[in-house]
Order: C-alpha cells, then sequence, then structure tokens
C-alpha cells in the first residue's frame, strides 16, 4: 500500500486555476483508476498552500496514476501552479487509521517505461523507525 501526504504552496493568483486542475484530476482518478483508496485536496491554513491526501492499493497503482494519461496531460497547468511541492509518504497508525500499511515495493520490470519513470521520480519507502511501531 501507498499513502503520501502533499503540501502544495501555490503561485500568487493561480489558486482558482490549480482548484480547477485539482478537480479534473479527482475526477479522472476516481473515475478511471482502479486502487485509488483516497485522493482528496484541501486548502491549508496558510495563504496559497493546500494538502493531498493520496493513498493506493500498491506502490505501482501509484506509479501508474503518476504515468496516466489524464495526470500526464495536466502536467503542464499543474506545474504553471505550483511554486513548491513536498511529497512525504506516510505510514497509518493501525489503531487510528483505516488504512493499510506502506509497503516496500520495486517497480516490476514489465511495466511500461512511462511507469518505471515514476517508479525512479517518486520512490515509495518505509522509514525503519515505523517498523518497531508496527509490532
Amino acid at each position: 500500500m501507498s499513502t503520501l501526504l502533499a503540501k502544495i504552496q501555490i503561485n500568487p493568483g493561480m489558486e482558482a486555476e490549480f482548484e480547477d486542475v485539482m478537480a479534473y484530476m479527482y475526477e479522472q482518478t476516481h473515475g478511471t483508476e482502479e486502487g485509488v483508496l483516497r485522493y482528496e485536496y484541501w486548502r491549508g491554513r496558510e495563504p496559497s498552500f493546500y494538502y493531498c491526501l493520496l493513498s493506493f492499493a500498491d506502490n505501482v497503482t501509484f506509479w501508474r496514476h503518476q504515468a496516466s494519461d489524464h495526470h500526464e496531460g495536466q502536467m503542464a497547468r499543474f506545474a504553471a501552479c505550483i511554486a513548491e511541492l513536498d511529497l512525504e509518504v506516510v505510514d497509518p497508525v493501525p489503531s487510528a487509521a483505516p488504512l493499510p500499511a506502506a509497503t516496500d515495493q520495486v517497480c516490476p520490470a514489465d511495466e511500461p517505461d512511462a511507469v518505471r519513470e515514476q517508479a525512479g521520480t517518486y520512490p515509495v519507502g518505509l522509514e525503519s523507525w515505523w517498523l518497531p511501531l508496527r509490532g
């Protein structure tokens, strides 16, 4: 399973454009992709800051999302809006979050080049300090 939390700073004045792109991405992601557990956006406390919680059945599903036609097709609009992006892999606390634990997973060699490229760009791994807390 792959869950990520993104903190996104938007270029000033681009908030409406960003929300338009994210509405499209939300619709396409939930409407066309399998294995999507969570894919949601929120406005943050600070001006021009947003958060996204993304959770997928496994890492390959996340990389396929990143390589999808609808994601790649919006990349220019998305990039024009973004001042800074911090994408962090997170691990649910079992008794306090309804998502499966994060897993290490290597991208299979038979995945398309675009998916394997996303795996290289967005590696998903486990933090060593999580392991003893998992029981």
